[in-house]
């Protein structure tokens, strides 16, 4: 008999959440979202995309609307390479006892 066959893997609340999530996307993106790291990770990655407003979230006539502004994701990379850098810095001279 030909049937649906099912998975021996059940799918976590975060890959539900990252397969509705994903709806609109291409399948590669689809599947290493709805993968189980890549899922945390878009759990994780999506709030502070917002909050550092990488991501514009707006609603009209109760559609929802995402916009991705190219330029605040520049500058905040360029912050995080910047503070990355201060950190390894900090890091070495921790580590290094001809430092003090």
């Amino acid at each position: 008999m030909a049937g649906k066959k099912k998975s021996s893997k059940s799918m976590s609340y975060t890959q539900r959440i990252a397969q509705v999530a994903t709806v609109g996307m291409p399948a590669p993106v689809q599947q290493v979202a709805m993968s189980k790291i890549g899922s945390r990770i878009l759990l994780l990655l999506i709030p502070i995309l917002i909050a550092t407003g990488v991501i514009t979230v707006s609603f009209s006539g109760g559609i929802p609307s995402v916009t991705f502004n190219r330029d605040r994701a520049q500058a905040v990379g360029r912050e995080l390479g910047a503070d990355a850098m201060r950190a390894a810095e900090r890091v070495r001279q921790a580590n290094d006892p001809t430092y003090r």
